[in-house]
């Protein structure tokens, strides 16, 4: 039972002559009272429980607090505050902070709670100090750090100075940087309750933070450890650069030591603490012995088993004697996934997500499970007969996002040569070079251990004929690119066609269920289907290319080529949104959602959305504001009197291009040379923007998809087991099953926990590569010896000078300005639209015929790919000079 001091009170029906005063001993607490006691205060009482070295302390418990504002009418005035106060408004949000904390200033304690708490201070010592803390409901919860959100107040001696504490504390639940983080991580304000800890005071001769998982880099098997003379106090604030180890978390052994020349110190004084110089003879002493190292590893060791993920730990050394004083979890760390046993050595995963689909945002759970299942049915339908049931062992997925192992094909050095080739056009160019700087840095430990890689073991009748089917519409294609065009086009359609019978033949929740697991994976085959034959017309350019550079010295005139390529349903797509808004211009009225002619826009593209390949996410037609806001914003920077004659003067200037390139050829005495290039740039013409077809396939196929699920959905809702139909989304397809949707199990509950899951997804930023010790590696290295200018892959030709303008998402646009440079993580065809108003274009991800770089060079926008960090390290507003040639962005003065 949790031990008060002088006061024993009910938990669920509190005495209210008592004034509902709890306080709570550190000692006797545990994790399942966060609710009385706040995160920190359970923590400390878990630690004490696992034997672990804990300054004795209490806590004013959640109750008192909520008893307190109650008394003193303080909850109302708060509430009314915040129901005034924009939470997208930064000024307004510093005022109502000032506010609330200004009613903090007149709360007096009631008796009887002064009496607990002076109690309570007492049973400590006889006027000690100690040091006073939050403990808020909401702190140290999954996912989130509300470390250096609240006031700390150390050396706080006597009842009189605890009490004023205690309520600055209280207070410090309102403060500026507390509220806006609380609205920043989705967290209500209304139902918030403060704990304070107040715990005896370690007068440290050294403290610091230890790490039981490495921060820097994400490795499991590091602990990172931090220390500087005097109170913790100068290392949490930042004021000294603290000297730093790494340890392997396994063995203790240190691997890396950094000291660092320490001239500040917190100390006490006789009215709290204060920065003091450090004495020279300890600047550049280590504050650490070996000892004390080897103690703290294995206290953090101990801490970790026991709150069985990776802590983040205060920790003070007084007179020799080692206090751990507060841990928490480390709330930045990416997900490893789960190692298949029996494979050696350590993982490299490669992120699928953003390598291939310039993709950040997760997968709804819905989502993904529906991507793992299509896979399956991938395997099954191209596989032997007989699959192993871990079949796809490589095939992870961790934080929302997939991730491949290829470790396999890392084991032989012959393999990294495929990187070492020029930048694979489609796929993200920053994670080649970071694998690469990856194994050369590792070298040893990936290629000592042996993996086979038999590729004989997949191969069946089955793959066969699919591989020759793929090729010899290839072929064909190379002989007659209008027919591969039209055989294109009509096989998606004729596959949407089958997919569309199966779903309309799909009544009961049931059908529909068995609808989704037989023919997720025909929607992904319909999109590949419609690629077979124009694929060849990729590699056209760079074949043409490599003449000119041979036969004639240069590529002039060859990025024409690449511009208002016909026969794209995107870009057909952008061009109607044009239409649209010089319809309603001239009409001069703005579009409506019931508008006949928006119903149609959407009749064809309400299938698309901004993350396309998720099929737990709206799409245009349920949210038309984006179409909306598109259209209208066309409207008034009157950007769609231009678009048409852009396009139709682009589409001129690639044919001159292409006869230009061609009588160079001849006048150089390359008739051959002139006729293949002649050729290979009419049919990159004819084919290339069929390419976009596959995802217009497979967003249809997977609309489909989610108009089942929505349906399933909308049963479960009015039968009370979920509280919103799009609930669904947050479950997984065995969920629902046939089992369970009429039992008793508490779907809501799932979908619930599932969404808070995906919430904490969407904070993570998920690494381009991962290992199976937990590092993340978020970029490569990119060398510039100017730190005014950034460093990318150059992917669409041309410079421009303009304002940035980062938007994380295309429905974002509206506040996008005509001429502005167009700062994301990477694009899909739902930006598109996006592309006739910018000036320029930089990407974090993707690579020279990724969707975004592609567009670039179709609509004539200079573009930048694979600027790590571009989204954070650039602002709004800002002046930039890009060049699409080069690949560099300088930032210019405003």
């Amino acid at each position: 039972m949790t031990r008060t001091v002088n006061r024993t009170v009910n938990r669920t029906t509190p005495s209210a002559d008592t004034n509902r005063a709890r306080i709570l001993m550190l000692d006797s607490l545990r994790s399942s009272e966060i609710a009385l006691a706040g995160g920190k205060a359970v923590n400390l009482g878990e630690m004490m429980r696992a034997g672990l070295p804990v300054p004795p302390g209490f806590v004013v418990s959640t109750e008192a607090y909520r008893a307190v504002i109650a008394e003193q009418n303080l909850d109302a005035a708060i509430q009314e505050i915040l129901s005034t106060t924009a939470a997208d408004d930064a000024a307004q949000l510093e005022r109502a902070a000032t506010r609330i904390q200004a009613l903090f200033q007149s709360v007096t304690i009631p008796a009887e709670l002064t009496a607990a708490i002076t109690d309570a201070y007492r049973s400590l010592g006889e006027n000690v100090s100690v040091a006073v803390r939050s403990s808020a409901t909401a702190e140290d919860l999954p996912g989130l750090s509300f470390a250096g959100q609240y006031d700390t107040f150390l050396n706080v001696t006597g009842t009189a100075e605890l009490l004023d504490r205690i309520v600055r504390c209280w207070a410090s639940l309102w403060n500026p940087r507390a509220l806006s983080y609380r609205i920043k991580q989705g967290i209500r304000n209304d139902d918030l309750a403060h704990g304070v800890v107040v715990q005896k005071l370690v007068a440290s001769d050294t403290s610091g933070i230890l790490f039981t998982a490495n921060p820097l880099n994400g490795r499991r098997d590091q602990l990172l450890l931090n220390a500087s003379w005097g109170l913790g106090e100068a290392i949490v604030s930042g004021e000294v650069n603290p000297d730093q180890w790494v340890i392997d978390k396994e063995s203790g052994r240190v691997v890396e030591t950094s000291i660092a020349r320490k001239e500040q110190m917190t100390t006490r004084t006789s009215d709290g603490i204060a920065h003091s110089p450090v004495p020279v003879e300890l600047q550049e002493k280590p504050s650490l012995s070996a000892e004390e190292i080897t103690e703290l590893h294995a206290l953090a060791r101990t801490a970790e088993q026991h709150f069985g993920e990776p802590q983040d730990i205060e920790w003070a050394i007084e007179a020799g004697t080692v206090y751990l004083v507060q841990s928490r979890p480390i709330t930045s760390l990416y997900p490893v996934p789960g190692t298949e046993p029996g494979k050696p050595g350590v993982r490299i995963y490669i992120n699928v997500n953003s390598y291939s689909q310039a993709m950040q945002e997760p997968f709804t759970p819905m989502g993904e499970d529906l991507i793992r299942l299509a896979v399956r049915r991938v395997r099954k339908e191209l596989g032997p007969k007989k699959i192993p049931e871990n079949s796809l062992w490589y095939f992870k997925s961790a934080g929302g996002r997939f991730f491949m192992d290829i470790t396999p094909f890392l084991r032989r050095e012959k393999f990294w040569n495929k990187f070492r080739k020029p930048d694979s056009a489609d796929k993200d160019p920053i994670t080649t070079r970071a694998l690469l700087q990856y194994l050369e840095a590792n070298r040893d430990e990936v290629l000592s251990h042996k993996e086979r890689v038999s590729f004989l073991k997949v191969v069946n009748p089955r793959l066969v004929g699919f591989l020759l089917k793929a090729m010899r519409e290839a072929l064909r294609g190379k002989r007659d690119a209008t027919a591969a065009r039209t055989r294109a086009i009509a096989a998606g359609d004729a596959a949407l066609a089958d997919i569309r019978r199966a779903y309309e033949s799909a009544h009961t929740p049931e059908e529909k269920i068995t609808f989704i697991r037989e023919q997720i994976g025909a929607v992904f085959m319909a999109g590949a289907g419609t690629l077979f034959g124009v694929a060849p017309s990729a590699e056209y350019i760079a074949t043409v290319r490599k003449l000119m550079e041979r036969h004639l010295g240069d590529s002039r005139d060859l990025d024409l080529v690449e511009k208002a390529v016909p026969h794209s349903v995107t870009t057909n797509m952008g061009m109607e949104l044009m239409q649209l808004a010089e319809h309603y211009d001239t009409a001069n009225r703005r579009p409506g959602v019931d508008d006949p002619e928006i119903q149609d826009f959407l009749n064809r593209y309400g299938h698309k959305k901004s993350i396309e390949l998720d099929p737990g996410t709206p799409t245009w037609a349920e949210e038309p504001g984006y179409v909306l806001d598109l259209v209208t914003s066309y409207m008034e920077n009157g950007r769609y009197r231009q678009a048409r004659e852009d396009f139709a003067r682009n589409s001129r200037a690639a044919e001159e291009a292409i006869d230009r390139i061609c009588r160079r050829f001849r006048d150089a005495g390359k008739p051959r040379a002139a006729k293949k290039a002649h050729k290979l740039l009419r049919d990159f013409r004819e084919m290339f923007g069929v390419r976009e077809q596959s995802k217009f396939v497979i967003t249809q196929g997977l609309q489909m998809v989610r108009n089942s699920l929505h349906d399933i959905g909308s049963d479960l809702q009015r039968s009370g087991r979920l509280e919103h139909s799009d609930d669904v989304f947050f479950l997984r397809l065995d969920d629902l099953a046939s089992g369970d949707l009429a039992s008793d199990r508490d779907l809501q509950q799932l979908a619930a926990e599932n969404r808070e899951a995906h919430v904490r997804n969407r904070r993570l930023k998920a690494p381009r590569l991962l290992t199976s010790t937990g590092q993340a590696i978020h970029s490569a290295r990119i060398e510039s010896d100017r730190e005014d200018v950034l460093c990318g892959v150059p992917v669409s030709p041309g410079t421009h000078e303009g304002r940035v303008r980062i938007l994380h998402a295309p429905e974002e646009g509206a506040s996008l300005q005509s001429g502005e440079i167009l700062v994301t993580t990477g694009t899909n065809p739902a930006w598109t639209p996006l592309f006739l108003k910018i000036g320029a274009l930089i990407m974090e991800c993707g690579g020279p015929i990724s969707h975004g770089s592609v567009v670039a060079r179709e609509y004539g926008v200079p573009a930048v790919s694979g600027v790590a960090g571009a989204t954070e390290l650039l602002r709004d507003g800002q002046l930039v000079r890009l060049n699409g040639e080069t690949g560099t962005i300088e930032l210019l003065r405003n």
